[in-house]
């Protein structure tokens, strides 16, 4: 139901809210990174846009929560952002193992943080925008606060996203479940890795394989997104979901610019995969909505900075197409693996829309997911191919919500085959998101703590961080940029104590 208010303006908290968590991490950039000529100015205009963000005439009516939906949302965030194992009370995925450097760097050192280099130095140059937050908090508390306060900030994300989520339909419980446990193919994909094909490859040829191909792992499930790199996995969800509301819901492209360049700082690659939304929402909007004010100058010159800053990255050896990385034309028969096995499920729920027709308007959003599923496994970026893994999450958001749809349908009867493939198929899928954090935490913990790290590995920041010979791979290079870069020279503020 839509109310209109045509004299005065409406607060949106959700959107207000949503955007000050992506802009926060900014603002702290702007202000403690860039030089004050260039970052005051900058934060000014970017702090004011973000509080206009969320004012606008026409609001469309929100669910009224009850205690018993705002319990559900604070548990699941908190027993979610526990499980992935942030704060390290619960077991932690390897990538800890750069959090918690990037951490000590952060909170050990004056910024910009710099690093002695053979070639004359380099400064951090990296996505930021969920490290600075608990990095401050650490600067100012002590870096033993630093795993507590980053639990709090990625659960208030959590909270942010499932407070949309219990807006969506009349079944909150139901809608999270099959955001959480929407995994179609992880199940196969696991299998695969493990026993190869019958016949044709076992898994220890097919291995190294799909390792140099960008496409060994399938990351599609919730809990490894989080449970590796929450970072990521908080800009595809909860950029989307502002995204959604602002540009298929309100059809107001107000702002969005800003949005992005915010979540930008976040993930590059997951803020890759928001731009589904806009593609989908074309027919909705006038492009010539986006030439507003807050889009051309708090989304421009923000974007402008991070470009610069972003610019000076090192080079990243695994990038390019992945037919460069296997030999002749092999990589046609993986790539053709990876789609078989990504595809079969999402043609179920294409065969069931088109014998029930429930998804209505939201077919944009269910055909344009597919079509970056389809698109992201051919251009490959990181050593597990990360563009791949990372900007897919908003397009399993969608189709997990487009497979919520339908198993709530009334239109869909177990009696018929075709829906009762596709909710076997559900069903199978979910056993990897159910098991994988019941084997995580039967699974010997591994302690990855900064302590930990610098004793038994030798490594003291992210800058020493090296290849332990199994992937040939410059590992280091990927948080370091030039400190004879344009962002050095020009723009960020000096430091001329690098971190040893």
């Amino acid at each position: 139901m839509q109310t209109d208010s045509p004299t005065a303006l409406k607060r949106d908290i959700f959107l207000t809210l949503g955007v000050a968590y992506f802009a926060l991490p900014n603002l702290i950039f702007l202000l403690g990174w860039v030089r004050p000529i260039i970052g005051i100015p900058t934060a000014l205009i970017v702090a004011w846009s973000v509080a206009s963000f969320g004012w606008q005439k026409k609001m469309l009516a929100r669910s009224t929560f009850t205690l018993t939906s705002i319990l559900l949302i604070l548990s699941v965030a908190f027993l979610w952002t526990l499980l992935a194992g942030v704060g390290g009370v619960l077991p932690q995925g390897s990538d800890y193992v750069k959090h918690n450097l990037l951490w000590h760097d952060l909170t050990g050192s004056s910024w910009p943080v710099k690093y002695p280099h053979a070639d004359g130095g380099t400064y951090l140059c990296y996505a930021l925008g969920y490290y600075l937050v608990p990095a401050l908090g650490g600067c100012w508390l002590g870096a033993d606060a630093v795993p507590a306060i980053s639990f709090i900030w990625t659960a208030a994300g959590l909270v942010l996203f499932f407070w949309w989520v219990a807006t969506l339909t009349n079944s909150p419980w139901k809608t999270m479940a099959a955001i959480l446990l929407f995994a179609p193919t992880c199940i196969f994909w696991t299998l695969l890795k493990s026993h190869g094909i019958p016949g044709i490859i076992t898994g220890a040829e097919l291995e190294p394989k799909l390792l140099y191909g960008g496409l060994l792992f399938n990351g599609f499930d919730s809990f490894t997104r989080f449970n590796y790199a929450p970072q990521h996995a908080l800009t595809g969800w909860l950029g989307a979901a502002l995204l959604y509301e602002r540009l298929w819901v309100q059809k107001n492209p107000r702002g969005v610019v800003l949005l992005w360049a915010a979540c930008v700082f976040w993930s590059p690659l997951s803020s890759l995969g928001l731009l589904l939304v806009p593609l989908a929402a074309w027919p909705r909007v006038r492009w010539q909505k986006y030439l507003e004010p807050v889009n051309l100058i708090a989304g421009g010159v923000l974007l402008g900075i991070l470009g610069v800053y972003f610019q000076g990255h090192l080079p990243l050896p695994d990038k390019g197409f992945i037919g460069a990385f296997l030999p002749g034309t092999e990589w046609i028969f993986y790539y053709s693996l990876f789609v078989w096995l990504q595809f079969t499920p999402l043609l179920l729920l294409w065969l069931v829309e088109r014998k029930v027709k429930i998804l209505d308007e939201w077919r944009p959003l269910f055909f344009g997911s597919s079509v970056v599923l389809l698109l992201l496994p051919l251009y490959k970026f990181g050593i597990y191919g990360d563009l791949r893994v990372q900007a897919s999450a908003p397009a399993m958001l969608f189709l997990a919500l487009a497979a919520d749809r339908m198993i709530q349908s009334e239109k869909i009867s177990l009696k018929n085959p075709l829906c009762l493939l596709l909710t076997s198929g559900l069903l199978a899928g979910a056993i990897f998101p159910v098991v994988h954090p019941l084997k995580n935490l039967l699974s010997d913990s591994v302690d990855y703590s900064y302590t930990n790290i610098s004793q038994s590995i030798g490594w003291h920041n992210v800058s020493e961080i090296t290849d332990t010979g199994k992937y040939h791979y410059d590992l280091a290079s990927q948080y370091q940029g030039r400190d004879d870069s344009f962002a050095v020279r020009w723009m960020l503020r000096e430091n001329s104590d690098p971190k040893p």
